[in-house]
């Protein structure tokens, strides 16, 4: 019996050894007291030092339209995630992959929620990956990692918009430094041609050329994005293609970054005055037709990082058309994986409702795990 088990024992070590599969978990937790643009919303008070990020007033609904915008401003736990991956080594020298995100919002005893996921083949001849991710700018790479503010390129700035949508990849083997890729996106989360309610146009799919090319303290990126295929025009505005770039030069004492994402629409929107969330924040006809068409217009952004040992500060800016994003930042590294930070940042050229103009900061202790 025990040479069974024995024997049992040392199989399953040869199975576990020859699979070569490995799998990590890591994640990040940041506590931080804030001041929160997007959580806004009309309070009947004139106190400024409001509730809790994310709380909504409780006359919000009926509140009149002439009562002041509030910010979320307070202590708050900004992230609490965790990220599951696994590595498969298979025969000739082929690898899968496979990873997933978890995420949970800020309040005591919210669910998790699954995020970013995907699946990956590495072959000889390219790689291949699929994933339910959302959509994302070549300009939002560029940021200093001694940056972190409430609200940033994808939270209600006007400068990107992001999305969820599904993706199947395929990238090319490096040639003289330079990585090709080309990506079937469909800009909707989940299956296409969907019926009743959840109908969409009859084609959504929209393909992404790519390029890199890293050299010493040289990288660049580039991407050209062809418009969605049939997509519904909505509010009098059209989706386009658009060319994005994205440079970095590591100076040593500093690196530098620039980056450009063309226009995605074309003409003049036509958008109507309303109510754009649950917390009664109205927009007005003139206020939501500016908003949607800073997306017929072309986008900027600089960052510059320099470090200092443990520390680092961080100074970026982001322009489209009106609409400016200005942050600094400071980050302080204990160790590899505890850091504290001090941000602040401005955004100006729209209404302040919905937090798309005024001042907000973060001060913070993080880890990563």
């Amino acid at each position: 019996m025990k040479k069974s088990l024995i024997a049992l024992a040392a199989l399953a070590a040869v199975t576990a050894a020859s699979a070569q599969s490995t799998a990590t978990l890591s994640g990040t937790y940041r506590f931080a007291y804030q001041k929160d643009l997007s959580a806004s919303y009309r309070s009947a008070t004139t106190n400024s030092n409001v509730q809790q990020i994310g709380s909504n007033s409780s006359a919000a609904a009926t509140a009149p339209a002439d009562l002041s915008i509030r910010t979320g401003q307070g202590l708050v736990v900004t992230d609490a995630n965790f990220k599951l991956e696994a590595v498969e080594q298979l025969e000739d020298g082929m690898k899968a992959s496979f990873d997933v995100l978890f995420e949970t919002s800020s309040f005591r005893g919210a669910a998790v929620t699954r995020a970013d996921s995907g699946i990956g083949l590495s072959t000889g001849i390219g790689n291949i990956a699929l994933r339910n991710t959302r959509g994302s700018d070549l300009i939002t790479g560029i940021g200093s990692s001694a940056v972190n503010i409430p609200d940033g390129l994808y939270d209600s700035t006007g400068i990107v918009t992001r999305s969820a949508i599904d993706t199947f990849t395929y990238t090319a083997p490096a040639i003289m430094g330079v990585t090709t890729s080309v990506t079937y996106l469909e800009n909707n989360d989940g299956p296409i041609n969907l019926a009743g309610t959840n109908a969409v146009p009859a084609n959504t799919a929209a393909y992404v050329l790519g390029a890199a090319y890293a050299n010493g303290p040289i990288s660049i990126r580039t991407a050209y994005k062809s418009s969605p295929d049939n997509l519904t025009a909505s509010s009098g505005l059209t989706a386009k293609a658009n060319f994005e770039v994205a440079l970095a030069y590591d100076l040593g004492v500093a690196k530098v970054s620039y980056a450009f994402d063309g226009a995605t629409a074309s003409g003049t929107s036509t958008a109507a005055a309303g109510t754009a969330n649950a917390a009664g924040t109205n927009l007005t006809a003139a206020e939501a037709q500016a908003i949607a068409n800073l997306a017929t217009k072309a986008a900027h952004g600089v960052s510059v990082h320099v470090p200092f040992g443990k520390a680092s500060v961080g100074v970026e800016w982001y322009k489209r058309d009106v609409q400016k994003v200005m942050a600094y930042g400071v980050r302080y590294d204990f160790s590899k994986r505890t850091s504290a930070g001090l941000a602040f940042g401005t955004k100006s050229g729209l209404t302040t409702t919905q937090g798309f103009k005024g001042q907000q900061y973060r001060l913070g202790l993080t880890h990563t795990f």
